[in-house]
């Protein structure tokens, strides 16, 4: 994978243009709901908020930029260092983390790994977003727990399906929780 493309672990290549078969479910029954399901115009309004972990200025604009234009997003928080963002994770509960895995003093594999431990974020999105392209700096995010890994630069087109799917995934979720 170089820096001009994104990739992510749930199985999406998103180095080559989609084919039919990348548009299909991979067979996760929760995946494959939440794929095809239809927001109320009641479940389409809701506002999701964000927190961007990246202690580069610029980078949090480009991607707080690129998040303003999704209609369902809401509040963009943004952290400056792993400390901050689990101080203001502690304080507020976010939809979605976009989390860059290399910064000084705590690296985000670490953030997300402490992110995880928090019950209010066993199941949140957490996206690294980072220059790190080796399948190795990939593999430590799986592990630390992230749900998604896309390499800067940002590919515009692959990022709107990647926050569209997750998207789609937490208005399912509320659907779901509101009919309990």
């Amino acid at each position: 994978m170089n820096q001009t493309t994104e990739g992510h672990h749930d199985g999406l290549n998103l180095t080559e243009p989609p084919s039919d078969a990348d548009h299909k479910p991979p067979g996760n029954p929760e995946l494959e709901s939440a794929l095809s399901f239809q927001p109320s115009s009641s479940a389409s309004k809701v506002k999701y908020s964000v927190l961007v972990v990246d202690d580069n200025i610029s980078s949090q604009k480009l991607l707080g930029l690129s998040l303003s234009m999704q209609p369902q997003i809401g509040e963009i928080d943004y952290a400056e260092h792993g400390k901050m963002a689990l101080l203001k994770a502690q304080n507020k509960i976010f939809d979605i983390v976009f989390l860059d895995a290399k910064m000084p003093g705590m690296d985000g594999y670490e953030v997300c790994t402490q992110l995880r431990q928090l019950p209010d974020y066993e199941h949140t999105p957490i996206i690294m977003v980072t220059g790190l392209t080796s399948p190795m700096d990939e593999a430590k995010g799986i592990i630390a727990g992230s749900t998604s890994y896309v390499t800067k630069p940002v590919q515009q087109l692959a990022f709107k399906e990647l926050i569209t799917r997750e998207l789609a995934i937490l208005d399912y979720k509320r659907s779901l929780a509101k009919a309990k």
